[in-house]
């Protein structure tokens, strides 16, 4: 039997699922699990499923509760029939540490940090790889948890972040600071004010030949501890930045078995790189079915797949999620990489290779020789690589393995040419998908009472789940407010904007690059348009905007549809497209938000909505 408590809360025999679906339920195995070997008292148990005034029926309610999980263990086989035990004051639960991915993966980081405080970082880094793999999301995400349960996750939360700061050292000692820089640069995006990570950040740009980047990340924590703390970095940090401006040669120090070429290569790991799967995903059926029917390798040579669509439309989400359900069809293992303004790909194939077992000696210096050795590497093999949030064919080319590798690519847009790529537009969320997402998010009370309210959000929202997790995020932070007051602040004349910069979400910046990747004509059409008015139009409506020919607007709203900026719909009863503009992206090319008298709909959404055509106002 398996338990895992490191993301969602998982019980597992034999490949069974046992998890109870019950959350009080739920709540009381994960305490018993994380608590293990030890008695938990009657009176905390009763604490972490009623923190505030417990009912009078409470201890025998717990105990149907013991009763129920019991049954659960002994229909998983009569050797289970022993797993929970009644001590006199409480309960405890007989379960083997190599059970428990918590035990695990804290036998592994201690071993870990072993032999890093004793030189060996190669062998560090092999078991501190393994032991952040066990990670599916922060920790009983999907558990309803009290003050006991929410000790437990906060220190298993901050054993992760130290787990992954060692991992990180000791990637930089044995030479892997190609491959880290993209992970670090999205590890700080989710922690602004970790300033370790920003030290890494720039000794790994340093290393890679990045000096001036290195610098521009010192300026970038130094404005963000000012801003938002009101004080200077870390004396550590300062000195940092000191050698990297006087080019101090003890930046390049690595550890002496690896630069003799030494230490073994550790060839005997098989990668498992994918980030995270989200507890709370929802919808995306068809899409997912086609990802599953497509992620198989077939024959001898692997193919590419690609999922595109607007800003905050889910791709990334969605790709995690189809590689999470096809990884077990690709025994070689899985690797990710992610694309940021200052990723290339000779950086990522540099990763790769070490990731693959090539000592960091022996990874040469340009892209191309780098290409061959990598698909050498992955000749015979069956893998799957991740490739999130590219912009361009050229991205891709050389990244394309040998043997029967599979990859899929995630991006906005995918300029170029890329012969056999199979393509997936991804399209905003349903209405009614829509809401289920919010619902998922604050887990906190049930908003689906207040459905009509919700759709109204989810439409003002323009279906995109970046904008409804926040928003849901808004809603569980602020307790107190009733949907309809949420609903009046991104509808009325606040804006939406500011509550998602209040969740940590501004789509402004991607929608900048949207709109500058542009041709200058496109992108004088598209401003037009946003400014003109117009929800929902045909050519012969845009002709006017275009200042142009109904054949030569056609051509520049389809131009702007290829580049995910309009959505577009066939009408059956005609031969003339409707094309419409997503809000969010409206709000950003005119610089206002919508107006007040949107407030109308939050009782009722016409179901054209869910097309992204009929749009109120």
């Amino acid at each position: 039997m398996r338990f895992n408590t490191l993301g969602t809360f998982e019980v597992t025999h034999e490949d069974r699922l046992l998890t109870p679906t019950a959350p009080k339920q739920r709540s009381v195995l994960a305490l018993l699990v994380l608590c293990h070997g030890g008695l938990v008292p009657v009176t905390s148990l009763i604490e972490e499923i009623w923190p505030e005034n417990p009912p009078a029926s409470a201890l025998t309610t717990l105990q149907t509760y013991i009763y129920q999980l019991r049954k659960l263990f002994c229909a998983a086989g009569n050797s289970h029939d022993g797993v929970l035990v009644t001590k006199p004051l409480g309960y405890l639960a007989r379960i083997a540490p190599e059970s428990v991915d918590a035990d695990e993966f804290e036998q592994l980081a201690g071993t870990a940090k072993d032999a890093l405080e004793a030189g060996d970082p190669l062998r560090a880094s092999q078991l501190l790889h393994r032991a952040t793999a066990l990670w599916r999301g922060d920790a009983l995400c999907d558990v309803q948890r009290g003050p006991l349960l929410d000790a437990h996750a906060a220190k298993l939360n901050e054993a992760w972040l130290q787990a992954l700061g060692m991992r990180v050292e000791a990637d930089l000692q044995i030479g892997r600071h190609h491959q880290l820089v993209g992970e670090l640069r999205g590890l700080i995006a989710k922690y602004p004010l970790h300033e370790d990570l920003y030290a890494k950040l720039m000794l790994a740009l340093y290393r890679c030949d990045r000096r001036s980047q290195a610098l521009q990340v010192y300026h970038e924590v130094r404005r963000c501890l000012d801003d938002e703390l009101g004080i200077d970095p870390s004396p550590n940090l300062q000195r940092l930045h000191q050698n990297v401006l006087s080019d101090s040669p003890s930046l390049r120090q690595v550890t002496p078995a690896v630069r003799a070429g030494t230490a073994p290569a550790p060839r005997n790991i098989v990668q498992a790189q994918l980030p995270a799967d989200l507890s709370d995903f929802t919808g995306r059926t068809a899409e997912l079915a086609e990802l599953d029917r497509l992620l198989t390798p077939e024959g001898s040579a692997g193919r590419t797949f690609a999922v595109t669509g607007m800003t905050g439309v889910g791709k990334t989400v969605l790709a995690v999620r189809a590689a999470h359900a096809a990884r077990s069809r690709f025994p070689d293992g899985q690797l990710f990489a992610e694309f940021g303004p200052d990723t290339e790909p000779v950086d990522v194939l540099g990763g790769f290779l070490t990731d693959l077992g090539v000592p960091a000696a022996d990874v040469p210096a340009g892209e191309a020789e780098r290409a061959k050795l990598f698909r050498s590497r992955t000749a015979g093999g069956c893998g799957l690589i991740l490739l999130d949030n590219v912009s361009s064919a050229a991205q891709i080319r050389p990244l394309l393995p040998g043997g029967r590798w599979v990859v899929l690519a995630t991006g906005r847009r995918l300029t170029g040419s890329l012969p056999g790529v199979v393509p997936m537009l991804l399209e905003p969320m349903s209405t009614d998908d829509g809401v289920t997402l919010m619902s998922k998010v604050v887990t906190s009370r049930n908003i689906l009472h207040e459905r009509g309210t919700v759709a109204a959000v989810v439409h003002r929202c323009g279906g995109l789940p970046v904008a409804l997790r926040a928003l849901g995020e808004r809603l569980s932070v602020n307790r107190h407010w009733p949907v309809t007051k949420l609903a009046a602040r991104v509808i009325g004349d606040d804006g939406l904007r500011p509550e998602l910069q209040a969740a940590g979400v501004d789509l402004h910046g991607p929608f900048r690059e949207d709109l500058a990747a542009l041709e200058p004509r496109d992108r004088q059409v598209l401003t037009r348009l946003c400014e003109s008015g117009l929800d929902c139009f045909t050519a012969k409506n845009a002709v006017a905007v275009v200042e142009g020919s109904e054949r030569e607007a056609e051509d520049a709203l389809d131009r702007l549809v290829a580049a995910n900026m309009l959505r577009v719909r066939v009408q059956a009863e005609g031969p003339e497209f409707h094309y419409s503009l997503p809000p969010l992206f409206k709000d950003f090319c005119t610089g206002t938000e919508r107006p007040s008298h949107l407030l109308q709909v939050v009782a009722t959404i016409p179901r054209e909505a869910e097309t992204g055509i009929a749009v109120p106002g």
